[in-house]
């Protein structure tokens, strides 16, 4: 097995990030993944990238001979992603995470407008809301 797959196979384990989402992310065939990590068969230089940056680096973060990972456990994550799979939501699912994410993209508004109400009235029991 390679340096880069042993490495591959270390995160994902520590990381908790399971074959399917990484199937997923780079539209390989689960089966490919599963033969790749298990070093059956070799990965190529474009499998590599793929895989390193589904997982938040690049390949040359997965060569490393001393490969250190923060834990979880410690409150420290190395990287800048979050890994999230939910499976297939079905359309009444689209339609909530949809309002969701608009909810969440507008909500210094929606707080603002809670503070200048606020203001307005002359209630200064909430300003520090």
């Amino acid at each position: 097995m390679s340096r880069f797959t042993e490495n591959v196979n270390a995160y994902m384990s520590a990381k908790k990030i399971k074959k399917n989402y990484i199937s997923l992310k780079t539209g390989l065939d689960a089966s490919k993944l599963s033969r790749i990590l298990t070093g059956k068969q070799i990965v190529t230089e474009t499998e590599m990238d793929l895989i390193a940056n589904a997982l938040g680096h690049d390949c040359v973060y997965f060569l490393q001979d001393d490969l250190k990972m923060l834990s979880v456990n410690e409150g420290n994550y190395i990287g800048n992603v979050a890994l999230c799979y939910a499976g297939n939501p079905s359309e009444p699912q689209k339609k909530i995470a949809e309002k969701l994410v608009e909810f969440a993209e507008n909500i210094d508004n929606v707080l603002s407008v809670k503070t200048a109400f606020y203001e307005l009235i002359g209630d200064s029991s909430h300003e520090n809301f």
